[in-house]
């Protein structure tokens, strides 16, 4: 899977960027879980897509959520 942020970029980051992408990336990753729990109809690869979509936004939240913790910024 390929990052959603570059670590340099994150590192570049100011501490309110973070926050916003970090309320970005959870905000998406749950509408994404929302969508695929709702629309169980969905045939396997419509439903691997979204999987694999919601991975790469909860995978950017560890990202954002580990730079945080790097520089001891509190949500």
């Amino acid at each position: 899977m390929k990052p959603m942020f570059h670590p340099d970029d994150l590192a570049s980051m100011d501490p309110l960027v973070l926050m916003k992408n970090l309320d970005h990336v959870r905000m998406t990753s749950r509408r994404l879980s929302y969508v695929l729990q709702q629309q169980v109809h969905l045939y396997t690869p419509e439903a691997n897509r979204l999987r694999e979509e919601i991975d790469t936004y909860v995978e950017a939240e560890r990202q954002i959520e580990g730079e945080m913790s790097r520089r001891a910024i509190r949500a």
